[in-house]
């Protein structure tokens, strides 16, 4: 997606919505708040223990270093950003990436929350869009995507970076580490549960305890192999552009809600489609270009969408009944 430069900034395509997005995953997550309150009233209600004195402070805690952490990433910095972006326009720059900064002209920028994957279509296509600096404060964006990222004025910069291919499954492969982690870990819990059990048989009157230890390890133990296996990433493939269209998506409320649209198969025509989880970049590229890009041969049943040279898939299900939609990739 490239950006128009006769207009400001916040006026070019899908800019003014990337920002509302960002502000929205910003917010205060109140739930969770609500969620420790039910917990503090469940404990005393059957009376509080020494160690519920030490878990309500530190689970507080985690929600205010939580709350900060997504203020700083996702909301204080749009603000002076909007600014600038309804004052000047997109324009082009010549730039390298070198590690996690980039050079434009001699001036050295920090991209502080952009991932290694995004880096690399810069250090790919070696040309970012800029708005600014003011104050040290500059707002650009990549090729194929239409989110606004932030990036700071510094002195110093490292080596120059090389590019490699786009990686369309890094999330794929990062929810793949998480989920097998953690299963390892309540997999070790398991092993200690049945371990004790052969050791002290419990009595009983205790069974029923020992059933709710068992169902509190091997019911997430089975959600994470779940998560771990869905994560493995497809065949390898080419992309296929198709004609499509998608419909209107509230952003704001859903982070990456489930989309409906259309598109035109070969040799079959038009057919409804369902994105699941779809990521906001590919809404855009669709939305604007009327196309779709899809991983193999274009047929009926369920598909991965995605863009051939930015880091973002998603699965859809293409005409017919749709089944279970996966999640974004």
């Amino acid at each position: 997606m490239i950006p128009v430069a006769h207009l400001p900034a916040f006026e070019s395509d899908s800019t003014a919505l990337h920002l509302a997005h960002l502000r929205e995953r910003g917010r205060v997550p109140w739930g969770w708040l609500a969620w420790i309150g039910l917990l503090v009233v469940l404990h005393a209600a059957s009376g509080f223990e020494a160690t519920d004195f030490i878990g309500l402070p530190v689970g507080l805690a985690a929600w205010l270093g939580w709350t900060v952490w997504r203020r700083l990433r996702f909301v204080r910095w749009t603000r002076p950003a909007e600014a600038l972006l309804r004052e000047q326009p997109w324009l082009p720059v010549d730039v390298s990436l070198r590690g996690r900064r980039i050079v434009a002209g001699g001036t050295v920028f920090a991209l502080p929350g952009m991932p290694r994957e995004v880096r690399n279509v810069i250090a790919r296509t070696g040309r970012v869009w800029f708005v600014g600096p003011d104050g040290g404060l500059a707002v650009i964006r990549v090729e194929g995507s239409g989110r606004p990222w932030r990036a700071r004025v510094r002195r110093r910069a490292g080596r120059v970076t090389a590019p490699r291919a786009v990686d369309h499954w890094w999330r794929k492969r990062r929810r793949f580490r998480l989920a097998a982690g953690f299963a390892g870990l309540f997999a070790a819990a398991l092993v200690a549960l049945l371990v004790a059990t052969v050791i002290e048989p419990p009595a009983p009157d205790e069974i029923a305890y020992v059933l709710v230890a068992y169902g509190m390890v091997v019911v997430p133990l089975a959600a994470l192999v779940f998560v771990a296996r869905r994560s493995r990433p497809p065949a390898p493939g080419t992309w296929t552009r198709i004609a499509g269209a998608v419909d209107d998506a509230d952003y704001i409320e859903d982070d990456e809600p489930l989309v409906h649209g259309w598109a035109v198969l070969p040799e079959i025509g038009p057919v409804e489609v369902e994105i699941g989880g779809c990521p906001l970049d590919l809404y855009t590229d669709i939305w604007f270009h009327r196309r779709m890009y899809v991983l193999g041969r274009p047929r009926p049943g369920e598909v991965v969408l995605g863009l051939p040279g930015f880091p973002v898939t998603a699965t859809a299900f293409l005409g017919g009944e749709p089944s279970l939609i996966a999640t974004s990739e």
